[in-house]
């Protein structure tokens, strides 16, 4: 699952208290081995998919023109926990987080294949800064825990991608700007798939960057959208174009 599909089933996951989470539509629960008897439809949780299309339409010169754009599906898929036949999977069978200190390498792979990005240790907050095309960090023994410099690292490679030659967002808008909080909606997001794709414990309350999960300005961002469903699509995107960007650069062929 990608964008805000993910979202959506962590988010429903923890409001029913499912710790398993793993989802899938009935026949690939059945696949899976998995009973579906009582799963009727409305129980599950829609998921959005969208395929790419072409199709033509007539321009303002009336000469026909192929376009390229998304045709939406909508599926519904259940937790394995919903399943009347579910067993908890034995401790060798479930998964186990990543370590923090693999994490942290997986964020130096990434800035080491960015030939312009640098690195300053420095202080006990966290920035990034496209001018320079700089990601300043705290020095380790800022860090009251191992968790909060992943998810601050991670946080500040989101905003990097931003920058021209990666995926190319706005950057530099000035704090209570929409645009400042749009782009830092991005980062949480993108830090959350990303962090979660390679297999680490994702506690977005652990970042040291100030104003990064203030939720009276992403609040404000989202009052003055005029179609929130349309603008929390578009957030989804850019952050899963995002997250895509750093994997691909974290790991590689080794995925």
């Amino acid at each position: 699952y990608r964008g805000g599909n993910i979202m959506g089933l962590w988010f429903t996951a923890l409001s029913e208290g499912w710790d398993d989470m793993r989802f899938g539509t009935r026949k690939q629960l059945i696949e899976a081995g998995l009973s579906i008897k009582g799963l009727k439809t409305g129980s599950g949780i829609p998921i959005r998919f969208f395929k790419p299309n072409t199709y033509e339409k007539e321009n303002d010169k009336g000469e026909t023109e192929v376009r390229n754009g998304y045709v939406t599906r909508w599926y519904e898929v259940w937790c394995v926990q919903q399943c009347e036949d579910y067993e908890t999977p034995h401790e060798s069978d479930s998964h186990q987080p990543v370590p923090e200190h693999d994490m942290m390498s997986y964020f130096e792979t990434y800035t080491a294949s960015q030939p312009t990005l640098k690195i300053e240790r420095v202080g006990s907050t966290a920035s990034y800064r496209l001018n320079g095309d700089l990601i300043r960090l705290p020095v380790h023994d800022a860090f009251t825990d191992s968790l909060g410099e992943v998810m601050t690292a991670f946080h500040e490679a989101a905003h990097s991608t931003g920058h021209p030659q990666r995926c190319d967002r706005p950057l530099g808008n000035s704090f209570g700007n929409a645009m400042y909080a749009f782009e830092e909606l991005i980062a949480e997001i993108t830090c959350m798939f990303t962090v979660m794709r390679l297999g680490g414990s994702f506690e977005p309350s652990k970042v040291l960057e100030e104003n990064a999960n203030s939720l009276a300005y992403l609040d404000h961002w989202l009052k003055a959208c005029k179609d929130r469903d349309k603008a929390l699509t578009a957030a989804f995107g850019e952050a899963q174009k995002a997250s895509d960007f750093i994997v691909k650069h974290s790991i590689g062929d080794a995925e």
